[in-house]
């Protein structure tokens, strides 16, 4: 194996325990709260960003 089977190798295996451990995280019953809270955080309007944009 090359210089460049064994980077993607450990890539590869690199991102599949951060996506694994963020399953974990995000299905634990312990972080429901704290997730629930922030469901709607990309959707709710933030009054001090929209006046920068604004200008005013």
């Amino acid at each position: 194996m090359t210089v460049t089977d064994w980077f993607g190798l450990v890539f590869t295996v690199v991102i599949f325990l951060l996506m694994l451990a963020a399953y974990i995280w995000v299905f634990n019953p312990k972080n429901k709260d704290k997730i629930e809270a922030n469901k709607t955080m990309p959707l709710d309007d933030d009054e001090t960003n929209s006046e920068k944009r604004d200008g005013r």
